[in-house]
Parts: structure tokens; C-alpha cells; sequence
């Protein structure tokens, strides 16, 4: 159904603060603090239409904000939100006339900041026509195109800062969540994920597993070819296993030659895509005349365990794995909670 795809088109994630939402709260406070008094002196000299609209309006965008809170739609929410304040404004100034003019300029600020600009420029431009057959019998054909032109140009100027300002803010994530030198996620953005997936796994009990991948002897590869090259085995290293993992799940840089794997799954998914890492990187040269391999640690998410003791295991398994021999996979045992649960569950199954 075409509802259900419009649903589905704007059906996306927000974080629980972002500037889109800090400022359609701000519009929500300022909608109630500017435009309800208006509706109230409205209302007193009797102006019953507009003192009803601009309560609609105040209504409506305090729901709207009450909605942003579900980040599954906040684009959807955002663009209701827009409209209706852009709606009202066209409205007020149909019964108004020109005198309601001044209110589509931050109408107009506002939408470029609320909404994608191809959506922001397409409510502008027929915004602009509205308000032109609006008011084209009220105004002379000087003043209109004084207006139209002054309206362009708020837009303009507002396309261009708001569109400097996305970027900004997205080269400022970058630079907070990516290792600059492989361009896997670091270890804030693990941090943050792992958090989430213990988080998560509480309250869906989704599987999911750490694989943790040290490179063997790479302080070899530094001495032997240089750090130039060092670094470009890391490159390529990160190439590899992105080229390995499913494209829902994330690859971390865990300190110098350490790498991370969140995947979605249990033990014996992370223990395959662990094995066959490391069973193709000894057949693959990454750099020229030069063979290397990996320890890994493997670790699923126990039912009653915290971020860092998940982690832990998985760390402990990696470092079995270095001085067991190297070049090889070791699963992490169960925590002991966990390993509890799972004996008495066998145990009831046996009785």
C-alpha cells in the first residue's frame, strides 16, 4: 500500500539528541510561549478562526515533539512537523493578507534545518507560489517581486548554511567513531556498540559474538619493511575482513594490530567466520613476499553478563590463543552464571 511505503521511506534512526531534534523541541517551546498568546488575545477580540488555527498549530507541533522521541520515525515526524507549521502559515496569512508575510521567512530558516534539502526546497518553492497567489491582488507587482526576491534569497542563504553544517557535523563524527589510518570503526565506537548489543541481547535475546584478531609478530613487519608498509598491511588487512563479515555487522580497531568483529550471531557462527579468516589470510600475501597470520578469541554473550566481562573472556581467549601457539581460534569459556544456567537446563531436559 502506498501509506505503507511512505511509512517505510522515513522510517530510519535518529540518536537520542541530534540538532534536528534539539531544534524541533525548541520550535515546540517557542510554537507554545509566541503563537498561544496569540491565540488567546485572538480569541478575546473575538477573532475565533485565527485564535483556532494558531491553537491547532500550537497543539499539533506539541505532539509532534511529544512523537520525536520514537527515533524509528523521526524522519516522518520531522516532515509532519514542518508541515504543519508551514501550513499554518499559509493559512493565517490567506485570512490575513500581506500583513502575514514576515511569517514565512522563519518558516522557511526552519524547514531547511527540520528536513532533507530536496524536501525543504520543494515545500519552499510551493510555499512561494501559494504566497504569491495569495497576495497578488494585495500587492503591486514591485512589492511582490521585492518580496519573491527577498524569500529566494532567505532560502538561498539557508540551503547553503544548513547544507555547511550537515557536513561539518558528519566529518566531526567521522573523525569521533573512525580510525583515520584503516577507516574500521575505533575503540569509542566499539565501546558505544558493545554497550548497545549487551543492551539489546536483554531485551530481544538476539546472539551476537565478539571475534577479536591480533596479527602475529607484526612488529616484524615494521622492522623488516618499515612502518610505511606496516601500515598498509593494516590497510589491506581491514580491506579483508570487511570483505568477510556480513554488511550489518562492524569491524573495530581494538589498538595497534588488534581488530574487533561484532557479529550477529551465536558461537558457532563467530567460531566459522573466525577459522576461515584465519585459514585464508595464511594462504593470502597482503604485502609483497611476506605471509602473516592471526590469533583470534572468540566469545558469545552469556544471558546474565555486563559489557566488560564479555570482553574480558573474549580478550582472555585471544591471549590463549598467542601462547598456545599462534596461527589459531580459541572460543571463550562460558561465564559461570551462564555455564550454571546451561547444566541446569541440560538437567531438567534429562529429568
Amino acid at each position: 500500500m502506498l501509506f505503507d511505503r511512505i511509512i517505510a521511506r522515513y522510517k530510519t534512526s535518529r540518536p537520542d539528541s541530534s540538532p534536528e531534534m534539539d531544534l524541533m523541541r525548541m520550535q515546540g517551546a517557542l510554537g507554545v510561549v509566541a503563537i498561544l498568546p496569540f491565540s488567546v488575545w485572538r480569541f478575546i477580540q473575538g477573532e475565533y478562526t485565527l485564535g483556532l488555527i494558531d491553537l491547532l498549530i500550537v497543539i499539533g507541533m506539541v505532539i509532534l515533539v511529544a512523537l520525536s522521541g520514537n527515533r524509528a520515525y523521526f524522519r516522518l515526524v520531522s516532515l509532519l512537523f514542518t508541515l504543519v507549521y508551514t501550513v499554518g502559515m499559509l493559512t493565517v496569512t490567506i485570512l490575513k493578507g500581506a500583513d502575514m508575510l514576515f511569517w514565512s521567512y522563519p518558516t522557511a530558516v526552519a524547514g531547511f534545518f527540520m528536513v532533507r534539502l530536496r524536501e525543504a526546497l520543494i515545500i519552499s518553492v510551493l510555499s512561494l507560489l501559494a504566497l504569491s497567489y495569495i497576495v497578488l491582488d494585495e500587492l503591486g507587482w514591485l512589492q511582490l517581486f521585492s518580496f519573491q526576491v527577498s524569500y529566494v534569497l532567505v532560502c538561498l542563504f539557508s540551503s547553503i548554511f544548513s547544507v555547511r553544517m550537515a557536513r561539518d557535523r558528519r566529518r566531526l563524527s567521522q573523525e569521533a567513531t573512525i580510525d583515520p589510518l584503516t577507516g574500521a570503526y575505533n575503540r569509542r565506537s566499539l565501546d558505544d556498540d558493545i554497550e548497545k548489543a549487551v543492551s539489546n541481547y536483554q531485551n530481544r535475546k538476539n546472539a551476537v559474538s565478539l571475534v577479536l584478531f591480533d596479527v602475529d609478530h607484526f612488529k616484524q613487519i615494521n622492522d623488516q619493511f618499515g612502518h610505511a608498509t606496516g601500515d598498509i598491511f593494516l590497510q589491506r588487512f581491514v580491506d579483508f575482513l570487511k570483505g568477510m563479515i556480513r554488511e550489518e555487522e562492524s569491524l573495530y580497531r581494538f589498538g595497534g594490530e588488534e581488530f574487533v568483529v561484532l557479529t550477529n550471531g551465536g558461537l558457532e557462527d563467530a567460531l566459522s567466520l573466525a577459522e576461515q579468516a584465519r585459514g585464508l589470510l595464511e594462504q593470502t600475501k597482503l604485502i609483497s613476499g611476506h605471509y602473516v597470520t592471526v590469533s583470534v578469541g572468540v566469545a558469545e554473550l552469556g544471558e546474565i553478563e555486563s559489557a566488560r566481562e564479555w570482553m574480558k573472556r573474549a580478550d582472555d581467549a585471544l591471549y590463549r590463543a598467542k601462547h598456545s601457539g599462534r596461527n589459531r581460534v580459541c572460543q571463550a569459556e562460558l561465564p559461570v552464571d551462564w555455564a550454571m544456567i546451561k547444566l541446569e537446563e541440560l538437567t531438567a531436559d534429562n529429568d
